[in-house]
């Protein structure tokens, strides 16, 4: 596929301003402008007869599967740079049109000659790779220039014809200045015609004088990025080329017409060009129906570009019919989508999305309960109220109830109540906190943009109203009335809870969803577990024991079911038998350990001895012992110095055993690596803990 930039001057001659011989740019901003502009002027679509562009898309689908129909189940995959990326967003697109999957350099790797997909279940043959990359990035083995985009390797597997690499590697050969300034002679020489489309004139240096710099732009034949315009920069150029005349020469500027644009509640005129695309396949030249309209962008400073919808009018309204695959490229397209392949980056990206979907719908509860409290506490000063304000004030300022968890310290103080408004604020707007509102909001985003190509429409403009909830909350100030605080945390609660019933609904298991699941039940696990071990560890008195039971419980959306359930009696026994040892209510720690076990079946078996178990299945061996084997009443007793130690401990046991569940996934499925294992088993892990001390303290 090739990508030219056309563009008309003030006296209707067409030149072709540039070329895109690698890899088609804004092929997926197009694409995503259509789909935009079809629903936003369906009428005008039909009055005017715009071609559709889908048939264009069909034929790149068809060109890929017949240069595959001989192979039983092709792997295709388009690779990126990444988020880094500036044209990311529209790769992302391009793959959930397409239905290929998204990758980057990490994700795969070259061995024995052959490209493979690290997936979650291992290595897979990958058989096609559609490229967003230059030329000079793609091996890093073979490649004058290093960068991290590059695949080691993959240049020795072209040359072997294990893949297929599209567009082919050295059409970048094109756009080297001195051919793609002489493309008129070269046409003249191969094909015996001239160019229909003329490229703007290019000179030497030395046959411009510096009177005319003005009409000129300086190129470089060495640094593609270089640009400098004539206009306002005579001083620069005559510095570049009194030193050195070979390495630059001048492009002749083309005055291009104008379009009018909307921007700023007005019309303003603006100079285009049009991006065209062509795909080339058995022999066949395919232009797609329509281009890419766009304002250039201004060379010195940075500025939103702007683009329209490109219309190709047709007298023929009927419906064209869709070509038909050949039997083998239906055949393995259908054992395509049976399969349900993700890389492990996308799994480990799924992960971390539910697990920060879960914290910051959590952490903007807690913070909801906290404006509530120390509302009331101005209202009735008890000694009930004020205890439990003060536990939580401690919890959040120390980050004991919100991540990273850190272990309980409580220590008395009282504050006043616009020290807490300030602290909620802090946790609320402040982007140093790592646990914040903000913070948990800017992560859910950046995650979903990394799983993009999984996720439906409705999901992804879920993810759009949480980034403005995000801009919202940047304004907030110890001033703003709390009645605004907690209406902004009601819509984030409202959209996160939309988001996770557009995913479970929309989003198939074998295309990752179970480890979202895992990422939120983890999640969850730490979170209950760093509330009963900050609030519910010290034992009170009755009444104050009994409201600070009845915050832990709203915060974890529990009340309503305790109270409807222990009508009679209501303790502390009662709601750490709900909140710890229910394995059949679905917000307690023994059903999330249940749900743990359930979905890690779902991942690929490590051992080939079905009588042993693996680490992961170890490890919620002992996550489900340490619920299942305790009783309520021992939890709940207290032992000494006012303090539920059997509780404590169980807590603390818990949250290790969480911790070497997801430190395994992570070596095993993550970065297919191995866990740190201790050799020397004579040691004691207390002297252990010294010899690692002092040997840190040495560095």
């Amino acid at each position: 596929m090739v990508a030219y930039d056309i563009g008309r001057d003030n006296t209707g001659q067409y030149y072709a301003l540039d070329a895109h011989y690698q890899f088609p740019v804004g092929l997926g901003l197009l694409l995503e402008n259509r789909i935009v502009a079809r629903r936003v002027m369906s009428e005008e679509f039909a009055e005017c007869g715009a071609q559709r562009i889908a048939g264009f898309f069909r034929e790149l689908q068809e060109s890929i599967n017949l240069a595959t129909e001989h192979l039983r189940d092709p792997r295709i995959v388009i690779l990126t740079r990444g988020p880094d990326d500036p044209y990311y967003s529209e790769h992302a697109y391009l793959a959930t049109y397409l239905g290929y999957t998204l990758v980057r350099s990490a994700d795969i790797t070259v061995r024995k000659g052959n490209v493979w997909l690290k997936a979650l279940d291992g290595l897979r043959k990958v058989d096609v790779i559609l490229r967003w990359i230059d030329d000079r990035y793609l091996d890093s083995l073979e490649q004058t220039e290093y960068s991290l985009d590059g695949v080691p390797g993959l240049l020795q597997a072209i040359r072997s014809h294990n893949v297929k690499l599209l567009n082919p590697f050295g059409s970048s050969i094109l756009q080297i200045p001195a051919i793609k300034n002489k493309l008129d002679k070269v046409a003249q020489a191969l094909l015996n015609e001239p160019l229909l489309l003329a490229n703007p004139a290019t000179f030497n240096c030395r046959d411009v004088s510096a009177e005319n710099w003005h009409e000129y732009t300086l190129h470089s034949y060495t640094d593609p990025n270089f640009k400098l315009v004539g206009m306002g920069n005579q001083v620069e150029i005559s510095n570049l080329l009194a030193s050195d005349t070979q390495d630059y020469y001048f492009y002749k500027n083309v005055e291009l017409t104008h379009a009018p644009f909307w921007q700023n509640k007005k019309l303003l005129s603006k100079p285009v060009f049009m991006r065209c695309y062509a795909l080339v396949y058995n022999n066949e030249v395919h232009v797609l129906p329509s281009a890419l309209c766009s304002t250039l962008p201004h060379p010195d400073h940075k500025q939103s570009i702007s683009i329209k919808d490109t219309w190709i009018q047709s007298g023929d309204t009927a419906p064209a019919e869709p070509p038909k695959l050949p039997k083998p490229a239906r055949k393995t397209t259908d054992m395509a989508l049976v399969e349900g392949l993700i890389p492990s980056r996308t799994a480990e990206n799924l992960f971390w999305l539910g697990s920060l979907l879960e914290r910051s719908e959590d952490t903007s509860r807690l913070v909801r309960i906290f404006i509530d409290l120390f509302t009331e506490v101005s209202m009735y000063p008890d000694i009930k109220h004020r205890t439990t304000i003060q536990y939580m004030q401690q919890g959040l300022e120390n980050q004991t109830l919100t991540f990273p968890y850190n272990q309980a310290d409580m220590n008395s103080q009282t504050a006043s109540n616009f020290e807490f408004k300030r602290l909620a604020v802090h946790c609320i707007k402040n982007p140093e906190n790592s646990g914040s509102v903000f913070s948990n909001i800017s992560s859910v985003c950046n995650f979903a943009m990394q799983v993009r190509e999984l996720l439906s429409y409705d999901s992804l403009r879920i993810i759009e109203n949480l980034e403005s909830e995000q801009r919202r909350l940047d304004k907030f100030s110890p001033i703003t009335p709390t009645h605004m605080f907690q209406s902004s945390l009601d819509r984030i609660i409202g959209l996160v809870m939309a988001f996770n019933g557009s995913v479970l609904d929309s989003m198939s298991n074998s295309n990752g969803f179970f480890m979202l699941e895992i990422g939120r039940k983890m999640e969850r696990c730490l979170q209950l577990v760093a509330m009963i071990d900050t609030m519910l560890i010290d034992a009170m008195p009755e009444a104050e024991q009994h409201n600070m039971l009845e915050s832990v419980l709203v915060t974890q959306v529990s009340s309503i079911t305790h109270r409807r359930r222990y009508r009679v009696f209501q303790s502390i026994e009662t709601g750490l038998e709900l909140l710890l040892l229910d394995t059949e209510y679905p917000r307690s720690l023994a059903y999330q350990v249940e749900q743990l076990s359930a979905l890690s079946k779902r991942l690929p078996q490590s051992t080939n001895k079905p009588s042993l178990l693996t680490a992961l299945e170890k490890s919620l061996l002992k996550l489900k012992a340490e619920c299942m084997l305790v009783e309520r009443d021992e939890i709940a007793y207290v032992i000494e110095n006012n303090k539920r130690l059997k509780l404590a401990t169980m807590m603390r046991q818990v949250k290790a055993e969480l911790m070497s569940f997801k430190e395994i996934l992570h070596t095993q499925y993550f970065s297919h690596t191995k866990a740190a294992k201790q050799f020397n088993w004579s040691i004691k892990p207390e002297a252990q803990a010294e010899i690692q001390s002092e040997a840190g303290a040495n560095i």
